[in-house]
């Protein structure tokens, strides 16, 4: 069921994200894993979703749309693109499988994603509902990872193996490195928040922005 832009406003059903969109060849690639992981073991949550990578995640806000484009629009200008490296497939515990988007090739924090992460989070921090589930959690602030998801929350516990042994052997997914430079603002509606949201999962697109234009 499509979002009604006329309801996204204070409406306790919707949660914000605001997301890295990766460049053509890795949203392919990363479409092409969740379609043969549906095709093969029958996995659908990650493929729910856009090809993305979090830069602030779920986080429910009773402020104006408008607002929101405004706090994001101050920590985007003047910002310049930046490199992202794909160092490949990682489990995150036993749930979830993601391509690790963020350090370098050295291993080191990619600093201008994580400097990203704690401008927007620190501009939105103000508007988020004190009653958010996903927001303050450790993840969306100390333990924030770049990652973009190739299977998360259907796997069952004794198939995990098999999948990431799967995923290994496809070799290379998506190009090593691509550009940062456009970033999403989406709505998500979801009935039950607390419990297995992504069932009844419906998103859209509400901003965009491109660095350097």
């Amino acid at each position: 069921m499509p979002i009604d832009s006329s309801t996204i406003e204070r409406n306790p059903a919707i949660r914000f994200g605001f997301y890295l969109r990766p460049s053509v060849a890795m949203s392919r690639a990363q479409a092409e894993v969740h379609d043969v992981l549906r095709r093969q073991f029958g996995l659908e949550v990650a493929g729910r979703f856009m090809p993305h990578a979090t830069i602030m995640g779920f986080h429910r806000s009773d402020a104006p749309v408008a607002d929101i484009r405004s706090a994001i629009d101050g920590v985007m200008a003047g910002r310049r693109p930046f490199t992202v490296t794909n160092r490949g497939p990682r489990p995150h515990g036993r749930s979830g499988i993601s391509l690790d988007v963020h350090a370098h090739a050295d291993g080191t924090p990619n600093s201008s994603m994580v400097q990203l992460h704690e401008a927007v989070f620190a501009v939105l921090s103000p508007l988020i509902h004190p009653d958010c589930e996903f927001a303050w959690g450790d993840w969306s602030r100390k333990d924030f990872r770049a990652h973009l998801t190739l299977a998360m929350a259907d796997i069952p516990g004794w198939l995990f193996d098999e999948v990431m042994d799967f995923l290994l052997e496809f070799g290379q997914i998506g190009p090593d490195t691509f550009t940062a430079g456009t970033f999403h603002l989406y709505a998500f509606h979801s009935e039950d928040w607390g419990g297995s949201w992504w069932n009844a999962m419906h998103w859209r697109v509400l901003a965009s922005w491109r660095l350097g234009s």
